[in-house]
């Protein structure tokens, strides 16, 4: 009796730990199988009201060479059909080969950012990613306190030039300062609509590199140990020859001369060698 009650406890407990096994298992297999959808966690981000906080993202992913130029070409069709939202796009460059690289920049409302970072790392993960943001507060309240500035200098000028007694000469130096007033209050709307836009917006960049490993190419081969001997022992034999053909010329030229010389030499000493004798 009491065996049989030690059989059946071990058998309890082999169970136990055969049942332990089996959920560590499919545990480990839930944590691993969502790396095959898409990349999840990259959310644009709103400004907080009176904030003045411009939000970039940058992502990397590494990907297939040769599908970069496929995923760009649909991110840059996405952005212009604003499938997302509102979209526009800045730049983009691809290359193409084994170390293939390119990269999309938007400037995208923030409820676009989530859907086109899924779209251009479908079936694959983040290799970089980082979000950063710039304060554009100082930058705003300049921009405000110069047009406040130019409207009240506006306003002056308006009150002067309803004078009567104004010469010709005032009324002219009048209207070009307030065409010059007019001017500068037009390009700090500009720039005020431009840091709207950024503070509204999200700048995204997705950047691709190829996932291939790099080749070692300089593996020791003696077909390719002959061809390099063979070439380098061609390209001598062809430097060889142009350097014959510069001075095989110059020989013929001056070995006649120098056989003169020695002639003249030995005429002109004859005398000296005579005495010598």
């Amino acid at each position: 009796m009491t065996q049989l009650l030690t059989v059946r406890a071990l058998s309890r407990v082999l169970i136990s730990l055969l049942l332990l096994c089996m959920l560590a298992a499919c545990k480990k297999e839930a944590v691993v199988s969502p790396g095959a959808g898409a990349p999840e966690g990259v959310a644009g981000i709103s400004s907080k009201a009176g904030g003045f906080l411009a939000y970039t993202h940058t992502v990397g992913f590494e990907v297939d060479p040769d599908s970069i130029a496929g995923r760009i070409a649909a991110l840059q069709s996405a952005c212009n059909e604003e499938r997302f939202g509102a979209c526009s796009v800045l730049s983009m460059e691809s290359t193409s080969g084994r170390a293939a690289r390119g990269s999309i920049a938007m400037r995208v409302v923030p409820a676009a950012v989530e859907a086109l970072v899924k779209l251009g790392g479908e079936g694959t993960q983040f290799s970089t990613r980082q979000t950063s943001a710039e304060d554009l507060a100082d930058a705003v309240a300049d921009v405000s306190d110069s047009r406040d500035l130019l409207t009240r200098q506006r306003a002056k000028l308006l009150e002067f030039s309803e004078r009567k007694d104004l010469a010709v000469s005032d009324l002219i130096a009048l209207s070009e300062n307030l065409a010059a007033i007019d001017s500068r209050l037009q390009l700090l709307a500009q720039e005020s609509a431009q840091q709207r836009r950024r503070i509204e917006t999200n700048h995204l960049t997705l950047n691709f590199a190829s996932n291939l490993e790099w080749e070692d190419e300089s593996d020791f081969s003696l077909s390719g140990l002959w061809d390099t001997f063979a070439s380098n022992f061609e390209y001598g034999i062809d430097g060889a020859a142009e350097y014959a053909g510069f001075l095989l010329p110059i020989v013929v030229l001056f070995f006649p001369l120098a056989l003169l010389w020695r002639w003249a030499w030995r005429w002109a000493t004859r005398s000296t060698r005579a005495k010598a004798t």
